[in-house]
Parts: C-alpha cells; sequence; structure tokens
C-alpha cells in the first residue's frame, strides 16, 4: 500500500540494537561502536523492566550472587574464578550467609538494593556509556580502552532482554548463548549437537572463536532469508 509505514516498538528497537552490537562484537568491530549500541538497547529494556515492576541493579547483584554460590556448592565453578582466592573467600563468605544451595532456583529468592547502592551501581555501569554519549561537561576527559568490557554488556543486555519477552533473539541469541557457554567449563560428554559445537568453540583461541560465531550467524541468517524468499 502507497504511503504505509512500519511502526517499530521500544522492545523491538531494543531487540534489533542488540542482535547488531553481538554482530558487531563477533566481527571484532570497533569497541566504542559496539558498546555505543549495546548501551542504547540495554537503556530500553531497562526502562522497560521498570515499567514492569522489576529493578536491574537488584536483578543484577541476585544473579551474580545467585550463580557464582550456586556454582561453588556444584563444584562447578570456571577454572579461572576457582584459582582465584580472594574471589573464592569472597563466595564462602557468602554462602554461609545465603541460603543458597545447589539445587536452589533464583526464583526462589527476591533482593533489594538500597539507593546508595543503586547509584553506584549505574555509576560504574553508565560510565562508558555517558563518556561516549556527552561532552558538555567533560570535553578534555578520556578512558581507558581497558575499561571498556563488551562481553559483560552483552551478556546483561541479553539478560534484561529475556528478562522482557520470551522471545530468544533470533540465530543471534542463539549463538550468543553458545559462545557464552563455550567461555565457561565446557561439558566433557558431548552428547548433543549443542554440547558439540560447544566444544569446538571452546578448542579454538578466543578471537578465532568470535570469528566462528560471526560466520555461524551470517550462514543461519542466509538460510533464513533463502527460506522467506522460497
Amino acid at each position: 500500500m502507497a504511503g504505509a509505514k512500519v511502526h517499530i516498538t521500544k522492545l523491538a528497537a531494543a531487540g534489533r540494537q542488540l542482535q547488531a552490537a553481538i554482530r558487531m562484537y563477533f566481527a571484532v568491530e570497533d569497541e566504542l561502536a559496539i558498546h555505543t549500541v549495546a548501551a542504547a538497547s540495554y537503556r530500553l529494556l531497562v526502562d522497560l523492566k521498570a515499567e514492569r515492576g522489576m529493578d536491574e541493579a537488584a536483578n543484577v547483584y541476585l544473579t551474580s550472587v545467585f550463580y557464582a554460590i550456586r556454582d561453588y556448592r556444584r563444584s562447578s565453578l570456571p577454572e579461572y574464578l576457582s584459582s582465584d582466592p580472594e574471589f573464592m573467600a569472597w563466595v564462602k563468605d557468602l554462602a554461609e550467609q545465603l541460603p543458597i544451595r545447589a539445587n536452589s532456583k533464583i526464583d526462589e529468592l527476591t533482593v533489594t538494593v538500597s539507593p546508595q547502592a543503586a547509584r553506584q551501581f549505574w555509576k560504574s555501569r553508565n560510565k562508558i556509556a555517558n563518556f561516549l554519549k556527552h561532552a558538555d561537561r567533560d570535553a578534555g576527559e578520556s578512558i581507558a580502552l581497558d575499561d571498556i568490557d563488551n562481553l559483560l554488556m552483552l551478556m546483561q543486555c541479553f539478560s534484561a532482554y529475556t528478562d522482557v519477552t520470551r522471545d530468544d533473539l533470533g540465530n543471534e541469541g542463539l549463538v550468543f548463548q553458545l559462545f557464552i557457554g563455550a567461555n565457561q567449563t565446557p561439558t566433557t560428554n558431548a552428547a548433543s549437537q549443542r554440547d558439540q559445537i560447544i566444544q569446538k568453540l571452546a578448542a579454538a583461541p578466543e578471537r578465532d572463536r568470535r570469528r566462528m560465531c560471526s560466520i555461524f550467524i551470517t550462514e543461519l541468517n542466509k538460510m533464513d532469508r533463502e527460506k522467506s524468499a522460497a
């Protein structure tokens, strides 16, 4: 129909931005551009969560603490964490205080954070994004590239996305989850095709792993386009 317009919802916009940021990350594109796109998606998702009564700062704290303690109880923490004495001391101390067991489920627990803790959380979380977005008060400032952790940003953004929708984020979401699985301790019994892919990714150097994921997404999206056109 002539003159028809396509309308995009806030959630759809956040999803497309996140998909783009994931593709850029795997293609090893510019770190600053990746962070800007991911942060834009994250901001939308945080607001959508708030509209649904969910507190992102509290959710992040609960998620990080819950899985650290649960995996400690299961003796399944990744080696890079279990070999860190300071981290292990922190986990053991929390494990003694919190009722989290090896079979606990995250939806069984709730957490609240103080206004001061929330402000500190957002100050840290928005540091890079604000630097890349504003220059009215800090035109002479600079940042260290080592401070940019795009994988952490993408993980938190993906988590926030799944908090507000059951949509799996398509091929980008699928491959991103495989990549995260490969970064963790891979299973030795690769019974499923998913486990086999994770093992292959885990065996590759980190940069090659990202390139492999980029190829996976490109090929899967190409197959989807061909199916749609058929």
